[in-house]
């Protein structure tokens, strides 16, 4: 019997299947067992499958049809026979210690539920996934888009949910887990299963020795097909049991700063809130709860009706506020929103010494660490 069963499921792709596939070889573990499922491509997925290792057993299956990311999962499941289950989407590049690093600390922790990866997007180097927080009824990626090398992004945690792009599991915790709800479509199922298993009193973990280059959202049309109605699934189901604590992660972002900057503790800060998403009450909290005086000098400036992905401080404010001498926090849905803002900080540099960005996925940055 194979130790590790590899599974992946495969829709379309075939531009970056060799590049996977690739760093694949390099990543499986000795007589590993691969579990590949083409789940209805239109394009020819087989020819880009490489010759694997002959100590390497490979199964593949085929559905007629796109029958979505759990179909092509538990179709796979059913014939893996490994102590340890991994899934890999096809739009990664895995670090060749990626799967080891899963395994070991499955070997090393106990009660382990669902492990995933550190995510690293393959454009800017910047990390897409460390873990997942949840809001008020919202769910994100921690940290997104902050550098790969955060000290915040190189430590190994536990959290409620990871993405499943990349994950680990035994025997027979999936077993007690069940199959994937194929009443999901490409979206959710693979949260789903990260909180069966916290309720069974298992421990998910995100592995940052496990590092792979995601793509990300790569399989077409279909990967987006029915986001509202997985959403509306998974609310519907979860949203009284799971456990907010995105307000934790902003604290341990706090942490971090203070700890690198520790003249940042005692700075009289005004808070200007340029967010759209409603966790900004919860993480104004936990600023307030650093600098009380935040309560009486917040400021809103909610861009409700903005759709643009860039934020133009100056075009926003009011032009006085730009020569206030008071250093301020800008709250933001992602912090990358106010990258590009070069006039705006080199102006704020001459009237004060310290300004920060905290955005709604727990990222805390000092302006002057931000594109300009």
């Amino acid at each position: 019997m194979p130790r590790i069963s590899v599974i992946v499921p495969i829709h379309n792709g075939v531009s970056f299947l060799p590049a996977f596939f690739d760093s694949l070889i390099c990543a499986l573990p000795d007589n590993a067992e691969l579990v590949l499922v083409d789940d209805g491509s239109t394009e020819a997925v087989w020819e880009a499958v490489p010759e694997f290792p002959a100590s390497c057993r490979v199964t593949r299956l085929s559905n007629d049809v796109n029958m979505g990311y759990s179909a092509a999962v538990n179709r796979a499941f059913a014939v893996a026979s490994g102590e340890i289950i991994v899934q890999l989407n096809t739009d990664l590049i895995l670090d060749r210690r990626c799967i080891a690093a899963m395994i070991k600390l499955i070997e090393r922790e106990q009660r382990v539920g669902v492990v995933g990866s550190k995510l690293v997007y393959p454009t800017t180097g910047l990390v897409q996934h460390v873990g997942m927080a949840f809001g008020t009824h919202t769910k994100t990626h921690i940290y997104a888009n902050l550098a790969a090398n955060h000290p915040l992004c190189m430590k190994t945690r536990e959290t409620q949910a990871v993405t499943g792009a990349t994950v680990a599991t035994t025997r027979r915790v999936l077993n007690l887990l069940g199959p994937l709800d194929e009443g999901y479509f490409n979206h959710n199922e693979d949260i789903e299963h990260c909180l069966i298993a916290r309720n069974h009193g298992l421990r998910n973990f995100m592995c940052s020795e496990s590092v792979a280059h995601h793509w990300e959202s790569q399989s077409g049309p279909a990967r987006f097909a029915q986001t509202k109605s997985s959403e509306a699934i998974f609310w519907s189901r979860w949203a009284a049991s799971i456990t907010v604590d995105l307000d934790s992660y902003i604290d341990e972002a706090l942490d971090d700063l203070i700890a690198r900057y520790p003249d940042l503790d005692g700075v009289s800060f005004q808070l200007l809130d340029l967010t759209r998403g409603i966790d900004n009450a919860l993480v104004t909290g936990r600023l307030i709860a650093r600098w009380p005086q935040l309560e009486t000098t917040a400021r809103s400036y909610r861009q409700m009706n903005n759709p643009q992905q860039r934020l133009s401080i100056a075009l926003l404010l009011p032009h006085w506020v730009g020569a206030e001498p008071v250093p301020f926090i800008y709250l933001v849905d992602r912090h990358e929103e106010l990258e590009y803002n070069a006039l705006w900080f080199a102006s704020r540099d001459r009237l004060v010494r310290h300004e920060l960005v905290v955005d709604l996925t727990g990222a805390v940055i000092p302006t002057s660490e931000l594109r300009r």
